[in-house]
């Protein structure tokens, strides 16, 4: 290092990594000759894009793309660092006396890593090399799988220095390789090479070059490296002069394998009932786009509080791709954070047509707020005293807490939507609302809970009753009674943990089949001592016991049936046609019946999650509007993106919760296809990538690296394949 007053220290503690680089810069700009950095812990880009020929001595962790679009200087870290070490760097030098992450050397153009310990996945990866530029990674330890993946260029060396038993190097390695070399002391088996990669014979100038590279590494970390000599090395290099030739062939069919770009279905929203573009929602946030991104969430749903934030059990972070890595994206917590502070947006134009909507559930509630916030009149019609249907009557208060869910209910009814709560509609009233409205939505649910006679089972209660009477301050007694559920679906877990909550000595649900339940409902239950027999099948009850099939007699004080609902259509018109259900009857991907006036929505369709009447009740406004406005409704279409194609060695270890979203299927324009094309065929003007058939020659090295899977190689259908 240079002489003391020609350095400078900071302290890193506490500093935001903003703020440390840009006293490191400061530093350099009053021509000290070097920084010492103290108490780093994760601070990101120390030494981006520095061209400097100055040193940065770093004491503790950095953060991700250390060295990033370094051009000369040299950073010396005293302790471990994490991913993407010298990404994309053209000179310089990093020494790490310690382990590293993932990627490290990805797209080096130039410059040397060496690293005393070991690294983890993708070393190297897009490493190349131009003229007399040759970047070279020396490892000290060992490597993970897909160490040299798609080199063009440079070289690597993996030292294995601690002796560890079998290969110091994974599987893939050097995958797509089509220049440089990869050195590996220590046995390599040839089902650890990756497509293209090849063992080689070592020359005189792999000697010549290794022993002045082990010399100056030697030199960096105090180390004695004379023992090992070129003989102990296997190199991998390249397969033949061209070793993806083949797809370089002038007859393949451009026209239907060439790369496309098309954004896909990413699977959080994929598995979303309601469709929400969760990594839009998080792209905006993270451009400080707050507002935007919330009147994307209205364009969806008025439940982000209560039913995305609290009832439903999250699909879509069961779906999450971030689950195959690290634990999924915390998105209900995401949507309760980033709640709207402002009044929702009503359209200018305002229309004539009167859209009248039957029950304040879920579903209807999504359409008054879709078709009201598009300028309809809207006019609700709901029979109890209070908008909000089951989610207000059915489910727990521990699960949706009377202020939660007022929350939401509140901006619905800043909306000009007329309420007429109390209002029971019959055949005679729905035939009032029919004439006076131009389109009218029937979104009553599921309110007749199905049953089974059993003989002796007059006794049996509905479940639905069970929980409503809660939630009107009615509760059953069932203090230090013993309480059997037949039907163990998540409504079933819900009567489950009431009665608990209620003293119930024991709980009991009883199923034919697998349980359905699942998520917070199922856990819950069981946590609180709720069991769970299947498949059992009930044959009899008397006055104290319920009779199994099995031969088998269970105690049960109270019984309640828990295996769902079916509707109640006597008030609709004949026009109307029901099945023996009593479901409405529609065409696929339609909400329309057959009389063209009426639409259904939500569970009087088909039963499904809240989350499911909050989707069909946003679509089937859609379908009203193009109805009146003489236009055509197209029902949404889900391309899901494959997992597969989800590159997640570009991810890992990020700290804001919306940073770890991976916006799979969604292009964020980070370019990497259109820098890492050998051809300088894809090029991006704003948001129009396009691909130059005379230059592309079907490499796909930008499908290869794109993180997200947006960039495919063939038709859609296809594309989505390897889910």
């Amino acid at each position: 290092m240079p002489e003391r007053n020609s350095l400078a220290t900071i302290n890193a503690k506490g500093l935001y990594y903003k703020a440390l680089n840009r006293q490191i810069r400061a530093c350099f700009s009053r021509n000290q000759q070097a920084v010492v950095l103290r108490n780093v812990l994760g601070q990101r880009y120390i030494g981006c894009g520095l061209s400097d020929r100055r040193a940065i001595e770093i004491h503790g962790t950095p953060g991700q793309d250390l060295g990033a679009f370094m051009n000369g200087t040299k950073l010396i870290v005293y302790g471990n660092a994490q991913d993407g070490v010298g990404n994309t760097m053209n000179d310089g030098k990093i020494i790490v006396h310690g382990k590293v992450g993932e990627i490290p050397g990805h797209s080096m153009r130039g410059g040397k890593i060496f690293i005393k310990g070991d690294v983890e996945y993708r070393a190297g990866i897009h490493m190349k090399e131009y003229l007399e530029k040759i970047p070279v990674i020396v490892i000290g330890g060992t490597a993970k799988d897909y160490c040299g993946e798609y080199m063009a260029g440079g070289r690597i060396i993996v030292l294995n220095l601690d002796g560890r038993a079998g290969s110091p190097v994974g599987s893939g390695l050097g995958t797509g390789i089509h220049g440089g070399a990869i050195y590996v002391r220590g046995a390599v088996e040839v089902h650890q090479l990756g497509i293209g990669a090849v063992i080689a014979p070592m020359d005189d100038a792999d000697a010549s070059f290794l022993k002045r590279t082990l010399d100056e590494y030697a030199a960096d970390f105090g180390c004695n490296l004379g023992r090992i000599s070129s003989a102990d090395f296997t190199k991998i290099t390249k397969k033949g002069h061209r070793p993806f030739g083949n797809l370089y062939s002038p007859a393949m069919n451009l026209k239907t394998t060439q790369p496309r770009h098309f954004n896909l279905t990413p699977p959080c929203a994929f598995a979303c009932p309601t469709g929400i573009p969760t990594p839009v929602f998080f792209n905006l946030i993270k451009d400080g786009q707050l507002k935007e991104a919330q009147l994307l969430m209205d364009e969806y749903t008025p439940f982000r509080m209560s039913v995305c934030g609290a009832v439903c059990p999250a699909p879509c972070m069961e779906a999450c791709s971030r689950n195959a890595l690290d634990g999924p994206v915390a998105i209900q917590e995401l949507a309760r954070t980033y709640y709207p502070s402002y009044a929702p947006v009503v359209a200018r134009k305002k229309h004539k047509e009167l859209i009248s909507i039957i029950g304040a559930g879920p579903a209807g509630l999504s359409a008054a707020w879709q078709l009201a916030r598009r300028g309809y009149r809207v006019r609700v019609y709901e029979k109890t005293d209070n908008i909000g249907g089951k989610i207000r009557r059915a489910i727990p208060k521990d699960r949706l807490p009377d202020e939660i869910l007022e929350k939401d209910i509140r901006r619905i009814r800043t909306l000009p939507i007329e309420f007429f709560e109390g209002t029971a509609v019959d055949s005679k009233k729905m035939a009032f609302i029919y004439d006076e409205s131009d389109a009218v939505v029937v979104a009553t649910g599921a309110q007749l809970t199905k049953k089974i006679s059993y003989p002796g089972g007059e006794r049996i209660l509905p479940g639905l009753s069970f929980l409503t009477d809660i939630n009107d301050g009615r509760p059953m007694d069932v203090s230090k009674k013993e309480v059997v559920i037949i039907g163990a679906g998540n409504v079933g877990m819900d009567i489950a943990c009431e009665a608990w909550r209620l003293g119930a000595s024991k709980v009991t649900a009883l199923d034919i089949q697998k349980p359905l339940a699942f998520g917070k409902e199922l856990e819950t239950a069981k946590k609180r001592g709720t069991k769970i027999l299947w498949p059992k099948f009930v044959s009899s009850l008397d006055e104290k016991k319920i009779h199994l099939t099995d031969g088998s007699p269970l105690k049960a004080d109270v019984v309640i049936f828990s295996i769902g609902e079916v509707p109640d259509a006597s008030y609709l018109p004949e026009s109307v046609y029901v099945d023996d259900r009593g479901y409405i009857k529609t065409a696929e991907r339609s909400f329309q019946s057959n009389d063209p006036k009426v639409f259904g929505c939500g569970d009087i369709v088909k039963q499904g999650l809240a989350t499911d009447a909050v989707g069909s009740g946003r679509l089937a406004a859609m379908e009203i509007d193009g109805f009146l406005r003489g236009g055509k409704f197209f029902y949404p279409e889900k391309n899901p993106v494959g997992k597969r194609r989800i590159r997640f060695a570009y991810f890992g270890g990020e700290e804001e919760e919306t940073d770890r979203c991976i916006s799979c299927g969604t292009c964020i324009f980070c370019d990497r296809c259109v820098e890492n094309c050998p051809q300088e065929a894809l090029s991006r003007n704003g948001e129009i990538f396009t691909v130059d058939s005379e230059r592309c020659t079907l490499c796909y090295t930008c499908v290869g690296v794109c993180p997200r899977g947006v960039i495919q190689t063939e038709d859609l259908p296809g594309a989505t394949s390897g889910n």
